[in-house]
């Protein structure tokens, strides 16, 4: 009698680690109440393109963002949709930007485009509130983007579906598990992701920017295109 209940015991116990195991195999998404606690949920936008879909751009200056390729497309462009940074559901607090120049990247593997807009396209509030800045994106060699393996990083975006609230802000956590070099450049991690984050900026824990969301794994998990050197070096000199 001892040895069955010595066996269930450890049944339980090997049973009781695979979920925990389970529970923390992949990150978690949650939605953000307020988008002014953050300024990178502040300067995460809702890109509503000009043919109506939604996607996500992160602003790296008070007249830039980026953005992936695939929700614009692979053309210059102008007049080329809206942004909404800190939007949440039916609430736009930062105002609007409308997309003046819409400018994609020129290497086919690389997902990744600029939005440009002057002061004319800025509401009153956009104007008030995202005061004037700039970013200097700063690029990664390959031996720096392999030693990111395992660091824990966090994302804004808004991911589109049924489980989730219409043009509600979500924050995702999770690990980077896996980077690529080749044929293109991927961080490969566990956050969460879903239709509508493309182009959600993604941060290390100490708010270090690192790259974007550009698509996703069939377990629903983001593949980020990293600042790699000559990534960074374009968008510097276009984001201008």
């Amino acid at each position: 009698m001892k040895k069955i209940c010595l066996i269930l015991l450890m049944f339980l116990s090997l049973f009781l680690l695979s979920l925990t195991n389970t529970a923390y195999a992949k990150g978690k998404q949650t939605p953000v109440p307020d988008t002014v606690a953050d300024r990178h949920s502040k300067y995460t936008a809702l890109y509503k393109t000009a043919n109506g879909r939604y996607c996500t751009a992160i602003l790296i200056s008070s007249t830039a963002a980026l953005t992936a390729k695939h929700c614009g497309g692979p053309h210059p462009a102008k007049r080329s949709g809206t942004i909404y940074p800190g939007a949440n559901g039916n609430k736009t607090p930062f105002g609007y930007m409308n997309i003046s120049t819409y400018t994609p990247h020129p290497n086919p593997d690389y997902d990744l485009a600029i939005l440009k807009g002057t002061e004319r396209d800025q509401d009153e509030f956009y104007k008030y509130y995202i005061r004037k800045f700039t970013t200097t994106v700063r690029g990664y060699t390959d031996e720096e983007l392999r030693k990111l393996i395992g660091n824990e990083v966090y994302s804004y975006g808004y991911p589109h579906g049924k489980k989730f609230h219409k043009n509600m802000q979500y924050r995702s956590d999770g690990k980077i598990t896996s980077y690529k070099s080749k044929p293109k450049p991927y961080l490969l991690t566990d956050m969460p992701a879903f239709s509508g984050q493309s182009g959600s900026g993604v941060f290390k824990k100490d708010s270090e920017f690192i790259g974007i969301m550009v698509t996703r794994t069939k377990g629903n998990t983001a593949n980020v295109l990293p600042f790699t050197e000559d990534i960074a070096k374009w968008i510097n000199e276009n984001a201008k």
